[in-house]
């Protein structure tokens, strides 16, 4: 696929740029104040997307919208977000979450519209979970609440990120855990973006490295994959379903139909740059807004010094 002839289908929104982790892939050794952080810049507003929405739809057909951060749940008015998105007949809407928010969400995300949910699980053991996180919070609130998505109809996703010495010892235990609840499991390759982004290969853990210790203990085979998937997919003689997301050993970019938006309002055409628009007024300046974030995707992912808060993953 050339850059003539891609189309952006998937817009993924960073709906603020706070979280209530500091994950180690991240915002290591960042513990932010909730409370003091009151720039509504931050936080998207409904108002900005709605125009946003308003702007881009007569330009693309957008399939997806997806919300990201930071951690998406904590947003005030996320269930007016999620209503919004839907009112504009965007029928797959997803979120990305770390788990750790309160009972009773889920629900009523889902009475707004929302479709999907995916779930950052770093760590089954409760030490390296605080460990990856750098939070004292219960594992048991956040698997609680994957169940509780897939209970209530939602698709539910797990996504993992794999980092040496870390959580690479874990990668079958999380393959168990989701399989035996039907749920996929996606690997990812630590990337590099971020505060580690120098020390990113004392990190790395490799999609092949990952695949072969699966077949330490599984037997599996290719599982049916979308052209535009940013994972693999393969399914165990069990039926567990697991993904590979390999940015850096594996590249997918020539077939990526994302284009991003952070908490401000500007768009981003690529994770591994970091450049960004303003949307204009003018219907062909959106036009010609959108051609130009299309020009910033790169053949391969190089990374970023952007944290992923900041612009969504």
């Amino acid at each position: 696929m050339t850059l003539d002839t891609r189309k952006f289908e998937v817009l993924r929104i960073s709906i603020l740029s706070l979280c209530n982790f500091a994950c180690v892939y991240c915002a290591p050794k960042e513990k932010e104040n909730l409370t003091t952080h009151k720039n509504p810049s931050q936080f998207l507003s409904p108002e900005r997307l709605k125009t946003n929405l308003k702007k881009l739809i007569p330009h693309i057909n957008i399939k997806e919208v997806h919300l990201t951060g930071g951690e998406p749940t904590l947003h005030k008015e996320l269930i007016q977000l999620i209503q919004i998105v839907n009112q504009h007949g965007i029928k797959d809407i997803a979120l990305t979450s770390n788990g750790n928010f309160e009972f009773g969400l889920i629900p009523k995300m889902k009475a707004a519209g929302l479709t999907r949910m995916n779930f950052s699980l770093d760590s089954l053991s409760q030490i390296e979970f605080e460990r990856i996180s750098d939070r004292k919070t219960s594992i048991s609130k956040v698997l609680e609440h994957i169940l509780e998505a897939k209970q209530l109809g939602l698709l539910v996703k797990i996504n993992s990120t794999i980092l040496r010495g870390m959580n690479d010892m874990e990668i079958i235990d999380l393959l168990q855990w989701s399989g035996e609840r039907n749920i996929p499991i996606r690997f990812l390759e630590f990337m590099k973006m971020g505060p580690l982004h120098k020390e990113h290969p004392t990190f790395f853990y490799s999609a092949n490295e990952i695949r072969n210790q699966i077949d330490t203990k599984y037997k599996f085979q290719s599982y049916p994959t979308a052209s535009d998937s940013t994972a693999d997919y393969y399914i165990t003689e069990e039926g567990y379903i697991f993904g590979l997301i390999a940015n850096h050993t594996e590249p997918f970019c020539d077939g990526c139909n994302r284009l991003r938006m952070d908490s401000q309002g500007k768009i981003y055409g690529c994770l591994s740059d970091e450049t960004s628009f303003d949307l204009p007024d003018n219907s062909s300046q959106i036009k010609k807004t959108l051609e130009q974030a299309m020009l910033t995707k790169k053949r391969e992912f190089t990374g970023s010094e952007l944290s992923m808060k900041y612009i969504g993953g």
